[in-house]
């Protein structure tokens, strides 16, 4: 009966939720020299690997934008000279690949033209076949 009472008392338990952060103090805290020399070496390790990371996606960062600048310059160049013209580019970000599609058809917009005097002009009888 005696060991029934021993294991319904609580063990020695926090007031508060252990975190993740916690558990890594506490691990960090019982570490012996060897392990700590090695933990530091793979965090240092770790924040170059990251700081040439970073980097890498700055460079490419500002490629693309000097690369999409091009871009856009290139097409005003093509409106200047008019006529139609379809640029497709695809660009590498910091964050990933970006594609852009660049398109003028003076064909699209006539048809448009086209369409819309043809729609006045049949509103147009109508109107005037109604009014009959």
């Amino acid at each position: 009966m005696a060991d029934e009472k021993e294991e319904l008392v609580p063990q020695k338990q926090s007031l508060f939720d252990v975190t993740a952060d916690d558990i890594l103090d506490n691990a960090l805290r019982n570490l012996d020299e060897k392990q700590a020399r090695d933990v530091t070496k793979k965090a240092a390790d770790e924040v170059v690997r990251l700081a040439v990371e970073k980097r890498q996606a700055e460079h490419r960062s500002e490629a693309a934008q000097d690369e999409m600048r091009n871009l856009v310059r290139n097409a005003d160049l093509l409106d200047q000279r008019g006529g139609d013209y379809q640029i497709n580019s695809t660009f590498e970000t910091a964050t990933g690949t970006t594609q852009v599609q660049i398109t003028k058809s003076k064909s699209t917009s006539g048809l448009l033209i086209a369409a819309a005097i043809a729609l006045v002009i049949l509103v147009i009888i109508l109107i005037t076949l109604i009014a009959r």
